[in-house]
């Protein structure tokens, strides 16, 4: 009995003090958060691979910026909330983490977004990156990519900024949303055919019956006004199911048409799609990544897109033509390269062509 007494004092105590520690390290945690300042800021930058846009000395000009540089601050008042979110705010940033240690130091982890080409078309300067965000190439370090040039018509704006996926998303759901209002629309009109419809049915069940008591003039009478009536009913009801139909017919092609804008959006997003994956195809070649300096893109939307290269040797133009089998166009331009080139010399040709299967034209 007194050993099992003796286990609860035990237990009791033991609980007693580990309260009495966390009341302590509050208090005390407390007051440190009160009386010690941020003085010391620590900026980690990661991603980027071989293309970094930004750096801890830039991250640090935003926050000053944007009235959130925590230096100097108590711990207390310090918003690690608010220090992310103007953190993330910046395009080049994919990500980042804030936290604050015991003796006021604030570290800041970032993850930046990696360009993989920089587009430089009519209106639009702008980095594209491994992920398919779109950022302004204004505001962050210059970094060598694949520069795209040419007449190219991206589904996005010039001036966005964000996922390039989101532009297409959205402008889909868009475009459903009207469709469904479109159909709603139809109700009434269907509901207009079946009146029509009935109208018509009354009438031709009004016909006159001749009783007993009725002659055969006042019957003929009944007779042809009923068939008058019954020629400007058949007339009426003609007309109006033509009008319903036409209106019916109208909000079909508008719902047609909306159909046919998001296949075109849908082929916008694709043939986006398809040029990133054409120079991250580039990137891991280590001879076409060092060989490639721009892409001329032509067409998109309604014209299928076009794609031809210039390269670092020579002083021609490759044209690849459209984006199908690329890979297998720049196997057979290599082999071009090693067993043509090498032997007939790089000042040649001025305008190369590999549109054609199974072909390499030479100008």
């Amino acid at each position: 009995m007194l050993k099992r007494i003796a286990t609860y004092v035990g237990f009791a105590l033991l609980w007693a003090v580990i309260v009495v520690v966390v009341v302590c390290a509050e208090r005390l945690t407390t007051k440190n958060n009160k009386e010690q300042l941020v003085t010391t800021i620590d900026i980690t930058v990661e991603g980027g691979g071989n293309n970094p846009v930004v750096d801890g000395d830039a991250i640090s000009w935003w926050l000053k910026v944007h009235n959130a540089h925590p230096e100097g601050i108590s711990l207390e008042k310090l918003d690690i909330a608010t220090i992310e979110n103007v953190v993330e705010s910046h395009t080049a940033v994919a990500e980042a983490n804030v936290i604050a240690t015991y003796d006021g130091c604030v570290e800041i982890d970032i993850t930046q977004r990696e360009p993989i080409a920089r587009m430089r078309i009519s209106g639009y300067d702008i980095y594209i990156t491994r992920d398919g965000y779109l950022l302004p190439a204004r505001g962050v370090t210059p970094v060598h990519v694949p520069v795209i040039t040419g007449d190219y018509k991206p589904l996005f704006g010039s001036g966005y900024v964000g996922y390039a996926e989101d532009v297409s998303r959205d402008s889909i759901a868009a475009l459903e949303d009207k469709i469904v209002r479109l159909e709603d629309e139809k109700l009434p009109h269907y509901k207009l055919l079946i009146e029509n419809n009935k109208t018509l049915r009354v009438i031709k069940r009004s016909s006159p019956k001749k009783n007993l008591f009725q002659s055969e003039e006042e019957y003929k009478i009944l007779q042809n006004a009923y068939k008058e009536r019954l020629s400007l009913a058949v007339e009426a009801h003609s007309k109006n199911k033509r009008d319903i139909r036409e209106d019916i017919a109208e909000l079909e092609r508008k719902q047609e048409e909306t159909r046919h804008l998001i296949q075109g959006i849908k082929s916008q997003s694709d043939e986006f799609k398809g040029l990133i994956k054409f120079i991250e195809t580039i990137e891991r070649d280590r001879f076409w990544s060092a060989e490639v300096v721009q892409i001329i893109a032509t067409g998109g939307g309604e014209i299928p897109l076009q794609l031809a290269i210039i390269p670092r040797s020579g002083r021609f133009t490759v044209d690849l033509g459209t984006m199908e089998n690329l890979p297998n166009k720049l196997q057979r331009l290599r082999r071009f390269y090693d067993k043509g080139l090498s032997n007939i010399g790089w000042s040649k040709y001025r305008s190369i062509s590999l549109r054609y299967e199974g072909q390499v034209v030479c100008r």
